[in-house]
């Protein structure tokens, strides 16, 4: 692992050179323990940005041939964001950041910082070689799910290459025709819309068409609020969210082109069974991708395990933006028509119909992680009105004894009263991550 560390204190620099030695040793003797892979040799490099400037390839010889970089977040009096977007430029891709932040950092400028690429900030006050090594060991991991999925994406354009010129005339399943896609089969529906599995013409890549009912296309507002979904998406910078490829009005049809993942979705994963420890795994990724998403001013507003799908066996991201909702947005979309929730995964405030924010995803983030360990949800009843009115007043369960250790983290991810729950998806992933 080669690593770049960006800071203007020599001593510190020095510090983190060996946080990460003793960190890498640690991980090391784990793999060892495990009979794991062994992490790739460690190379440190120092850079003090109040001498050497900002960096530049080609410069004084420097090269981004880098894993990871690793910046304090008091690197500029205006934060780490001027800098990155100036080194990205630059450099055109930067390697995967991870910041270091202290108890003064403002929550805007970290919300700006991870905006700007940051995939991790870590707290010096509770800086440990392990977590940081586990940090920067992360950010490795996401990077290469991104190259893997952009080399996947490579392999499909061109798999039409060596194929036949002529390829045998099947007959297609009944669906809308939409100009460029060949329609292979219908994977879902619901009240607005429905969702098929096709192929795009020009690369034979395939994907998931989302597309809304025809007899909805006829209201501008609910088509405004169809397309929105896009622009939500669009604000995200993550690997933990769907990609969407193409937004379309076309022929009386409005359609979203949208990943495919062919490793299931969580409920799969759920009913199959799980130990512990795979299920805090999947809980941490997908209290990292809320992150993202509330970082962009984003909220869900209908997390559950049907919208946790997977690349492959490991990586997994967040689909079905929906019901989503810019944080800042005082417009009315949501009212036309349009039921935002699943009931058990709603929070009190969902069920009140009260003002939502980032708080309520993190509230059916706790109903998800109660299934994750016991393979049920928060709460069961006979119809929807009472299982309802048990978010808003029945107590939380008690864990079975094998889990009993995170009865506390549950009952802060869904109390009641949202000032009783974690305030933000990163304060959750710093809670899970010490």
């Amino acid at each position: 692992m080669r690593i770049l560390i960006v800071d203007t204190n020599a001593d510190f620099r020095a510090v983190l050179g060996e946080y990460l030695r003793e960190g890498l040793s640690d991980a090391v003797r784990l793999a060892v323990r495990k009979g794991g892979e062994r992490p790739s040799p460690l190379a440190v490099k120092e850079w003090n940005p109040a001498k050497q400037g900002v960096p530049q390839s080609g410069v004084g010889g420097f090269k981004w041939n880098f894993d990871v970089l690793l910046i304090d977040s008091r690197i500029e009096a205006d934060g780490p964001v001027a800098w990155l977007a100036a080194s990205a430029k630059a450099a055109g891709r930067l390697p995967p950041v991870v910041m270091l932040t202290s108890g003064r950092d403002d929550d805007a400028m970290l919300g700006a910082a991870m905006k700007a690429g940051v995939v991790d900030c870590v707290s010096r006050l509770q800086l440990t070689p392990r977590r940081l090594y586990e940090a920067l060991a992360n950010a490795v991991s996401e990077r290469r799910n991104e190259e893997a999925i952009s080399s996947q994406l490579r392999t499909d354009r061109y798999a039409l290459l060596s194929e036949p010129a002529e390829l045998p005339q099947v007959a297609l399943p009944e669906g809308p025709r939409i100009r460029g896609y060949r329609i292979e089969s219908l994977i879902g529906e619901g009240g607005t819309a429905k969702v098929y599995l096709a192929r795009r013409e020009t690369d034979d890549l395939q994907v998931v068409l989302k597309v809304l009912l025809p007899e909805l296309c006829k209201d501008a507002r609910v088509v405004e609020r169809f397309m929105q979904e896009f622009s939500l998406i669009q604000k995200i910078r993550s690997a933990y969210v769907t990609r969407i490829f193409d937004l379309s009005y076309d022929d009386g049809l409005a359609y979203l082109a949208m990943e495919y993942f062919g490793a299931g979705d969580l409920r799969d994963r759920i009913k199959a069974g799980m130990p512990p420890v795979q299920g805090l795994k999947i809980f941490a990724q997908i209290a990292r991708a809320l992150g993202a998403i509330h970082d962009a001013g984003v909220i869900h507003r209908d997390l559950k395990p049907h919208n946790i799908m997977f690349r492959d066996q490991t990586h997994l991201a967040i689909v079905d933006f929906g019901g989503a909702k810019s944080i800042d947005d005082k417009g009315g979309l949501t009212k036309i028509g349009f039921v935002v929730g699943t009931p058990n995964f709603m929070s009190p405030e969902q069920v009140l119909g009260q003002k939502l924010d980032a708080r309520s995803d993190i509230y059916a983030l706790g109903v998800i992680f109660h299934q994750l360990l016991t393979g049920r949800t928060l709460y069961q009843a006979l119809n929807t009105s009472d299982l309802m009115e048990m978010h808003v007043s029945a107590p939380i369960p008690q864990l079975p004894d094998e889990v009993r250790t995170f009865q506390k983290l549950l009952n802060k991810l869904v109390a009641k009263d949202p000032n009783e729950r974690f305030q933000t998806a990163r304060e959750l992933y710093a809670y899970i991550a010490y």
